[in-house]
Parts: structure tokens; C-alpha cells; sequence
């Protein structure tokens, strides 16, 4: 039986690693470049939304509103957290906004906010594409042209990611700066 393989993650978790952070964090891309480094599973909230739900994220809140995207964002991460083996969950910049979602996510995972200030958010959101905001975040109201129209929708999620127990500061910070910053963390 020489082509068997026998699955076994390099790092066990005994509870997900929960990552959560600003716009321009990167939760997906970190979590994933993780997960394919320890060999643990990886899911992106947003990812297992628009799979249940048949649709973008985008268009779901379009046609049925944002009230129906944040029941299913809570349905699906109350399953996710419970989901084992244990792995990597990233969450959608609002989930932690609703405190019953921050409980959870306090008491059954291990939290890690991926952290940006406002400044920092602003750069990477507009250096990294020249895409309007808008078009790639549907809770956004506008044009991106200075962090201070931001600040509404990043202090909204502020207190949320306040409450993380774990953070790791991406300012300047590569993605694989900060993977191999978590995987220290994890020892």
C-alpha cells in the first residue's frame, strides 16, 4: 500500500486559533499560509457564509440584507468553533461587532487579533489595489480618500477587538512575518 497517507497536523490544537483583525490585516491570507505550514485545516467565515448561503458575501447582503448575512455569520461560527479537529477559523473584519459572537470566540478558541491601526489600515487598503472599497466591501458606504473617512467603520469594530486576549502587530509586518510570529506564538 505504497501510496497511503496517514493525515496528521505538525501543530495539534486542542481549541480553533481564531484569527480577527481590521480591513488590510490579512486574516485569510495568514491563516492559510499557516494552516499549509502546520497542516491544520483552515476556514474562512466569509468562505463558509457564501457557501451556505449560495452566494458572495457581497451579493447575500445585497439581496437579502446585512440582518440575514449576521444570522448566518453567528449560525456558522457557533458550528465552527465547536468543529474538530481543531484549526484555523479567520472571521470577516464585523463579526466580532456583536458581543454574543465575541463570548463565543472568547470562550472557545484561542483569539489572536491580527492588529493594524487606522493609518496602517488606510495604506494597505489603498496600495494594494485599485479597486474602490466599496466594490470588494459591501458594508462600506464610499470612496477611500483619507483615513478619516474610515475612522467610523474602524472604530465600530474597535471595541470588538479590544477584548482579544492575544495580539499580534502587523505594522510593517509581512504576511509570512506574521506566520512565523504565530507559529512562535503557538510554541
Amino acid at each position: 500500500m505504497s501510496d497511503y497517507y496517514d493525515y496528521h497536523p505538525l501543530v495539534s490544537l486542542d481549541r480553533p486559533l481564531v484569527l480577527s483583525g481590521y480591513l488590510a490585516a490579512e486574516c485569510r491570507k495568514i491563516g492559510y499560509q499557516l494552516a499549509a505550514l502546520t497542516g491544520l485545516t483552515a476556514t474562512d467565515l466569509d468562505r463558509a457564509i457564501e457557501h451556505e448561503a449560495g452566494r458572495s458575501v457581497r451579493k447575500l447582503i445585497l439581496m437579502e440584507g446585512e440582518n440575514r448575512y449576521r444570522e448566518l455569520e453567528r449560525e456558522i461560527l457557533q458550528r465552527q468553533l465547536r468543529e474538530r479537529p481543531a484549526g484555523v477559523l479567520t472571521l470577516g473584519d464585523g463579526t466580532l461587532i456583536d458581543a454574543e459572537n465575541r463570548r463565543r470566540v472568547r470562550a472557545d478558541s484561542r483569539w489572536v487579533l491580527m492588529d493594524l491601526d487606522l493609518a496602517h489600515c488606510f495604506w494597505r487598503l489603498t496600495a494594494r489595489s485599485e479597486t474602490p472599497i466599496e466594490h470588494w466591501h459591501p458594508l462600506y458606504g464610499g470612496p477611500l480618500t483619507s483615513p478619516d473617512l474610515m475612522r467610523p467603520f474602524y472604530d465600530l469594530r474597535r471595541p470588538g477587538f479590544e477584548e482579544a486576549p492575544e495580539r499580534l502587530d502587523l505594522r510593517g509586518k509581512s504576511s509570512q512575518k506574521a506566520v512565523e510570529e504565530l507559529l512562535e506564538m503557538l510554541g
